[in-house]
């Protein structure tokens, strides 16, 4: 039989290997588990890497279909820019002539500013014009017939010379051909296979805001002709002419009817004329007079009297500064007219004379704050809400509500501004960011799809009647201008309550 001792030693030695034994087990449970992180890693890994290799092989597809069929843009305004009068008088051939010269001389532009590349590039041309106004001015001229749209067929032939050529009525919509400008430039300047553009629109300053973002840049050419103005110089894009496609002075609105007046001495002889009123501008009264103080028209409201051609000097400055129908109003205007930011701005509201809200004055941004907004944007976007009024009531905002520099929140602020509040002209919210008039500089734009603010908004007198108390402080007394009893008006000395 076992001795005590041999039988303890025995239990002793079965521990033992009964705690080797459950150790061993742990450290294989735990190698184990390990292996099969690595492998869950393992298979995380191979997925991302396949959708990387994937996309990959995707962009290699895109960006080899992006490398064919290179071209360059041709965008002309022809309600600006007209071609030579030899073609237009020469009807459909004339069209076919205009095409290829502009062609040619597009390519010779071409091997200056693209070098070898141009070979590759095919041509693209899109005019855009008013067709039965383009006609009844070259037949003012004396180039074309008197028929409605008499150009038809030297637009056809135009069409029809090249295969990317195409020269298309814009109707007689307002500015309609801005609006299919616009839009094409928007559409070809980001697309690869679209390396240069040309553009013919330089007779209209309301393209500036359409090229501005693209200042300097290499892969557009401005066309100068007619009536070239020198704003678009300011740009620093390359500037070119056709000489041998379009015009280089405006058209005379002669007709070969008309005889020359008798001359004295060789100089012509001056036909007196009795003083003559000027007619009414119907457009001025719509609110959509494109030439402005330009127009040959008297620009009044219907409940005003006509002015006769001795005080036409007189009305001119004061339409300017008074009128609140002036329809393009400049940047200047805009300057000197509105509310200035100030102590009294920030606590009460600006109305007019009629009790409608006007805006501060927002000076645009410079291209170097918009350049550090879109820089911010990339990494994400910033709430506007939060950042223009101090608040934002959504807990589960996307949006960035970290500290931003002075320069973004007056980006943020001239943008928003272009955005019509739904209270419109009404609305006493000191919070609100949102637009209540058009500041747009140059704006002519009544419909939806030119500028979001209606003929109200472009048309509103600027001046300043009453500063009314907004909403959000109901008990503070509201500061008119002309209360005697408000002292010096300056906002260091204006009490707040």
């Amino acid at each position: 039989m076992l001795r005590d001792a041999d039988i303890d030693s025995l239990n002793n030695h079965v521990s033992s290997l009964s705690r080797e034994n459950e150790q061993h087990h742990a450290s294989l449970q735990g190698l184990l588990t390990q292996f099969r992180s690595l492998l869950d890693d393992y298979s995380a890994l191979k997925s991302d890497y396949e959708e990387v290799k994937d996309g990959r092989e995707k962009y290699k597809k895109q960006a080899r279909g992006q490398e064919r069929n290179p071209f360059v843009l041709v965008l002309v305004d022809g309600d600006g820019y007209h071609f030579k009068e030899h073609f237009v008088k020469a009807g459909s051939e004339g069209g076919i002539n205009a095409a290829r010269e502009l062609s040619d001389s597009i390519k010779e532009l071409m091997h200056s500013t693209m070098g070898a590349q141009a070979d590759q590039c095919r041509i693209m041309v899109r005019v855009y014009a008013n067709l039965l106004g383009l006609s009844k001015a070259f037949a003012r001229a004396g180039l074309s017939g008197h028929e409605a749209r008499s150009l038809s067929p030297f637009c056809a032939a135009f069409t029809r010379a090249q295969d990317l050529f195409d020269f298309v009525d814009a109707a007689e919509e307002k500015e309609g051909s801005d609006f299919k400008i616009r839009e094409m430039f928007r559409l070809f300047a980001d697309l690869n296979q679209c390396r240069h553009i040309y553009f013919a629109g330089c007779h209209d300053t309301g393209y500036g805001s359409l090229l501005t973002p693209h200042r300097g840049s290499d892969r557009i050419t401005l066309i100068k002709a007619a009536s070239f103005h020198r704003d678009f110089e300011s740009l620093g894009l390359p500037i070119r002419e056709l000489p041998s496609v379009f015009t280089s002075a405006p058209l005379a609105n002669t007709n070969g009817s008309i005889k020359p007046a008798a001359s004295i001495n060789g100089k012509p002889k001056p036909i007196p004329t009795a003083p003559m009123v000027k007619p009414v501008c119907k457009h001025f009264q719509k609110g959509i007079c494109k030439f402005g103080n330009g127009c040959n028209k008297q620009h009044i409201m219907p409940d005003q009297q006509l002015s006769h051609p001795h005080e036409e000097e007189k009305s001119v400055s004061k339409q300017l500064w008074s009128a609140p129908s002036v329809v393009g109003r400049s940047e200047e205007f805009f300057q000197t007219t509105l509310p200035l930011p100030s102590l009294k701005s920030a606590e009460f509201i600006p109305v007019n004379k009629d009790g409608d809200r006007i805006d501060i004055y927002c000076p645009p941004p410079t291209q170097e704050a918009f350049d550090e907004y879109n820089r911010r944007a990339k990494l994400h976007k910033v709430c506007n809400s939060y950042h223009l009024s101090g608040e934002c009531g959504d807990m589960s905002c996307p949006f960035d509500h970290n500290d931003v520099s002075d320069a973004i929140i007056e980006v943020l602020r001239h943008m928003l501004l272009q955005h019509p509040c739904s209270r419109g002209r009404a609305c006493r919210s000191i919070k609100c960011y949102l637009g209540h008039m058009c500041q747009k500089p140059g704006c002519k734009a009544v419909k939806s799809w030119q500028c979001r603010f209606n003929q109200r908004g472009h048309t509103l007198d600027l001046q300043a009647a009453q500063w009314v108390t907004p909403i959000e402080h109901p008990d503070v007394e509201p500061f008119s201008p002309s209360d005697s009893s408000a002292g010096d008006t300056s906002p260091s000395t204006i009490y707040f309550g």
